[in-house]
């Protein structure tokens, strides 16, 4: 009994120690010294944007195309007799050479047959003149001074004789041309593209001997966006390039005109340009290959009355951040004309010698206060894209 009251009595002589003290170190503890809060405006770096006329280049690709490509085919039917034994793919023809022949015999006396049958009609034709004339002379004798028919007059087999004739010249001419189809030539300085028929076939009118293109006149069919398409400049300067061979290979163009069409899957509109040969060039590459890729780049686009916004600047889609009046921050909304992987190009949103805020902000909200870096407070950056 008497080990648990002294228990009792140390432990409420240690807790009312302890209480005495906390509460003289409450007392006595010393009190810190207070100091007023000073919010510090970011830092921001900013730039000067100024507004104008911006060149540009526009930019679009496409794949080589021959102007004129045709198919050799007979007008005639019959063996062939002889193929220029270069009629292969890839052979080059000028204008006018003979490429293949069709065995001719039967033509030929198609055409002496004709002849023949002109030479029948011009005789028929003059003889019946005659007669003609003779029944005129005799009715004037027995007439009594009336008018005769066409048919004593002999008029009706007159007018026969004119239209034999007239169908034994256009039987001759038919015979001739048939023969004339029988030899086959280059319809312009051409290259041979595909052989389907050679020597010893026999061949019906219409059919395909080979292909061929003209490989002096090419051009290229270049796609452009509905905005750079507005953008087209006239007489625009087409720059196209490819790499070849570790090489850069480049010609000029000349629009030749537009389709006038959209492509509703991509929509873009397409311009044909005439692709001109390197002048002084003797080698391969003086025109580009039908089928090669190109890039293309038009010279003298412009954007009028547009302000310059260095891409670092922009924030999301389209947003931007101005230093505004009394160093407050602005967020702004542009309406984009163009954009490169430098600057983009804005026709509202923002106005000329604004300042854009260059500075990633953590919690960017409007209003904020800002602050330029020591060396900037009186002149800011200001640079051009041009």
């Amino acid at each position: 009994m008497k080990i648990v009251i002294t228990t009792i009595v140390a432990i409420a002589i240690v807790l009312g120690l302890t209480i005495l003290g906390v509460r003289f170190l409450e007392e006595n503890a010393p009190e810190a010294e207070k100091k007023e809060r000073v919010e510090k405006p970011p830092v921001v770096e900013v730039q000067v944007v100024s507004k104008g006329d911006q060149e540009f280049a526009l930019k679009s690709e496409g794949v080589v195309l021959v102007r004129r490509d045709i198919i050799l085919s007979a007008q005639v039917g019959g063996k062939l007799v002889k193929v220029d034994e270069n009629f292969e793919v890839g052979a080059t023809f000028n204008k006018g050479d003979l490429i293949a022949e069709i065995d001719p015999v039967d033509y030929m006396a198609a055409v002496a047959q004709s002849e023949s049958t002109l030479a029948e009609a011009e005789l028929a034709l003059v003889q019946e003149t005659a007669r003609a004339q003779q029944a005129e002379r005799d009715w004037k004798k027995i007439g009594g001074g009336k008018d005769a028919s066409e048919l004593v007059l002999r008029i009706p087999f007159l007018n026969s004789a004119k239209a034999r004739l007239a169908a034994a010249v256009a039987a001759l001419e038919k015979a001739e041309a048939d023969l004339a189809r029988t030899r086959i030539f280059a319809p312009f300085d051409c290259r041979v593209r595909a052989v389907n028929l050679n020597v010893g076939a026999t061949v019906v009118p219409g059919a395909q001997l080979g292909t061929v293109y003209d490989p002096g006149e090419l051009m290229i069919r270049l796609p452009f966006s509905l905005d750079d398409y507005a953008q087209l400049p006239d007489n625009a300067e087409i720059r196209l390039s490819s790499t070849i061979g570790g090489r850069l290979h480049e010609w000029d163009a000349e629009v030749m005109w537009e389709l006038g069409e959209v492509d509703q899957r991509t929509l873009s509109a397409y311009v044909l340009a005439k692709i001109l040969p390197k002048k002084d060039d003797s080698s391969r590459f003086r025109l580009p290959s039908p089928g090669i890729f190109l890039n293309a780049s038009l010279e003298g686009a412009l954007l009028p009355g547009v302000v310059g916004v260095p891409r670092s600047a922009i924030r999301g889609e389209n947003r931007v951040f101005v230093f505004g009046e009394e160093s407050k921050l602005e967020v702004r909304e542009l309406v984009i004309a163009r954009s490169t992987a430098d600057w983009v190009f804005a026709t509202q949103g923002i106005a000329d010698g604004e300042k854009v805020i260059l500075t990633k902000l953590d919690m960017p909200i409007a209003g904020m206060t800002l602050e330029l870096p020591k060396g900037d407070q009186q002149e800011e950056q200001s640079t051009s894209p041009n």
